[in-house]
């Protein structure tokens, strides 16, 4: 007698592929999420060495990428937001908040900088590094995301439209850290206002070349990849806490 098949279309061998391919990246999300959290109990049972061990060859540069002394590479993140006064004014968007130069003007003559301020520029790095194996019209879906689509909708969408599932995972792995981090910071750095949307982008530029030393990083244009609206994190009042004192030193 044949085997009878799942009404999903999948034998038993790719269904338990799929199975395992979505625990990896519940598990991965899920360490790299409590690697860049503040400090708590569940992170000192799971150890600093255990997490950095893990998380760091997904975030550290490679040979494309900006080092000590080799500076060949500019990354960077910004939040902007949708805001209103009260509840009856009409919502307008705010300008785009750099992120990764508040973290770089703030920590500036700092040789060990915490790592709270270093979570913006590893975002954009592993953003970026997701965004660039992806085509034109993977890029136009996530512009054009909206409060109305849920991200697992939207990353089935991008496999549709691409031929990178890898680039496809890893831009889910850190998505929603990214729009919980943009939230949080512009939540603290606007706190008069009620942000009502929230949408991030990320961008790289290469640096001059040694030939080029009249020519400043600041004139180099980004290419930058927008993701569309989403609907703001409010996060824990621990969370919106820590964000107002660390958004608060960048201003001071």
């Amino acid at each position: 007698m044949p085997p009878v098949e799942s009404d999903d279309g999948l034998g038993r061998g790719p269904r338990l592929v799929v199975l395992i391919l979505g625990l990896a990246l519940v598990v991965h999300s899920a360490l790299v999420a409590l690697w860049l959290a503040p400090s708590s109990p569940l992170r000192d049972v799971v150890g600093e060495r255990r997490l950095a061990s893990y998380v760091d060859p997904y975030f550290q540069q490679g040979d494309d990428t900006a080092g000590i002394g080799a500076n060949r590479v500019d990354e960077s993140l910004q939040v902007s937001a949708l805001v209103r006064s009260s509840a009856d004014e009409k919502p307008t968007i705010t300008e785009w908040f750099d992120v990764t130069e508040v973290d770089v003007q703030s920590t500036l003559g700092q040789l060990g900088p915490s790592r709270a301020h270093q979570a913006a520029r590893r975002l954009a790095v592993s953003l970026n590094a997701a965004m660039f194996a992806m085509n034109g019209p993977q890029r136009e879906i996530l512009s054009g995301v909206t409060v109305d689509q849920k991200m697992p909708e939207v990353l089935g969408e991008l496999n549709r439209a691409g031929r990178d599932p890898n680039a496809v995972a890893q831009l889910g792995s850190v998505d929603e850290m990214a729009r919980q981090y943009a939230s949080l910071w512009i939540g603290a750095r606007l706190s008069d206002q009620e942000v009502v949307r929230v949408r991030y982008r990320v961008g790289r530029r290469d640096a001059p070349s040694e030939a080029d030393r009249d020519v400043a990083l600041a004139s180099v244009p980004f290419d930058w990849f927008v993701v569309g609206w989403r609907f703001p994190y409010r996060g824990t009042p621990d969370a919106r806490a820590a964000f107002d004192d660390f958004v608060g030193a960048a201003d001071g």
